[in-house]
């Protein structure tokens, strides 16, 4: 049954819903490399973790093992790891990922803030963005012109 919060309703089954698609990680299949950079089972022999799965590519950038994905997978335990030590890894592991999706957002949210104080209001940005489309649409129709053999400079 799921937990009522009689204080704030609108809470009601957000957890639910944040974790609704996430499966759980196969962990007998886990994998990583080792210091070699040989791939290596991420499980000991009681069947606890004793490394984070991470991804593993071959030489040309094809996925190999697709490792544990913080997005697609629910939290890993820390009963499921051999040491605490392997579980603060973990969670450093995820919290990086996080970061880095922070950092990307940050950064995608900056450029739009300095594409906007560069135009102004709406109406001037609209205008820019016409104007930025007629000159893709006026290259090309002057590139097709010059394929065709006509003088682009003389017009």
């Amino acid at each position: 049954m799921a937990k009522v919060n009689k204080v704030n309703p609108k809470e009601n089954g957000k957890k639910e819903e944040k974790e609704k698609g996430r499966v759980d990680f196969s962990i007998k299949d886990a994998k990583y490399r080792d210091k070699d950079g040989n791939v290596v089972t991420a499980v000991n022999g009681d069947g606890l973790l004793v490394a984070v799965p991470v991804p593993i590519k071959d030489a040309d950038g094809k996925i190999l093992y697709a490792g544990y994905n913080a997005r697609k997978h629910l939290p890993l335990k820390k009963s499921e790891f051999a040491s605490i030590t392997e579980y603060l890894r973990y969670q450093a592991f995820v919290a990086r990922i996080k970061a880095a999706i922070l950092v990307k957002n940050a950064e995608e949210k900056e450029a739009k803030a300095n594409r906007i104080e560069k135009f102004g209001d709406e109406a001037t940005r609209k205008k820019a963005q016409r104007v930025a489309k007629m000159r893709e649409q006026l290259a090309a129709l002057e590139n097709q012109l010059k394929s065709e053999g006509v003088n682009v400079d003389e017009i």
